[in-house]
């Protein structure tokens, strides 16, 4: 009698490039159907954005929260746990042009492009500028964009500068990406990433209590050797835990 034939593994995206794009966390929707080739396309999709990691957080004056490049009144105001990267792809066989809307959850926070701002409660609604990428190939056409953040309000105070305290609040980003035969459309929708469990504070503090050192009514830089700045911790980037989940937070970003 012969032996029963073995059926084959089942192909997934993990096992079709073993594991090697698979080494740094990536957070990605909008993976094509199956092309030749391995490239970001197969593994990413459209759009991805970086793991979560904890980054400084300038502040600004609140009147100039819809400024494209505002003066910074705080170099080093706070932290923040959220991305440091965007990356698009074009995932067709033909040169695409490509524009992104990015939108958050908490007022007076502002997510910086490449280091510029597109306020979302402005004229342009967060959408950034069209750009062109080349087509889908063997490695695909692709751009990243650096991210940066601020703030033109008041946060709430811990010294932690790598882990996420208890009442720290909570930020959601949600990028849209859309894609056009030319600079001006017509636009056609891709996907659209959500980006949840970021959460941002301030570590700036004066007097017992830790008061808020930064007036924010003002546009004067105000690096006052009276305010401290916390101490260094460990260099972990882990995902919160349940014990330092951000607490919740109302707005409709900035």
């Amino acid at each position: 009698m012969s032996a029963t034939p073995q059926a084959r593994p089942h192909q997934t995206r993990r096992n079709v490039v073993k594991g090697a794009a698979w080494s740094v966390p990536l957070m990605a929707v909008g993976a094509p159907a199956a092309h030749a080739g391995i490239s970001k396309c197969t593994v990413t999709g459209s759009i991805q954005v970086g793991p979560k990691q904890y980054v400084d957080v300038r502040a600004i004056c609140s009147s100039q929260s819809q400024t494209l490049n505002p003066t910074t009144i705080r170099a080093n105001y706070g932290r923040a746990y959220l991305p440091t990267y965007l990356e698009i792809c074009n995932c067709e066989n033909s040169e695409q042009w490509f524009r992104w809307q990015e939108t958050d959850t908490l007022s007076n926070f502002q997510i910086e492009v490449d280091g510029v701002h597109n306020d979302q409660n402005g004229p342009g609604q967060g959408w950034r500028p069209s750009f062109q990428l080349p087509k889908y190939g063997d490695v695909g056409g692709c751009k990243r964009f650096n991210l940066t953040y601020r703030t033109s309000a008041s946060r709430p105070y811990s010294p932690n500068q790598n882990s996420t305290p208890n009442n720290a609040q909570s930020v959601t980003i949600q990028f849209v990406l859309q894609r056009g035969p030319s600079s001006t459309g017509p636009w056609t929708p891709v996907t659209t990433l959500n980006v949840t469990g970021g959460a941002t504070w301030r570590t700036v503090g004066v007097g017992w209590w830790n008061s808020d050192p930064i007036n924010f009514n003002s546009c004067q830089p105000q690096n006052s050797s009276s305010a401290r700045q916390a101490a260094p911790e460990s260099t972990s980037a882990s995902e919160p835990t349940a014990e330092s989940a951000p607490t919740p937070s109302a707005g409709t970003g900035d």
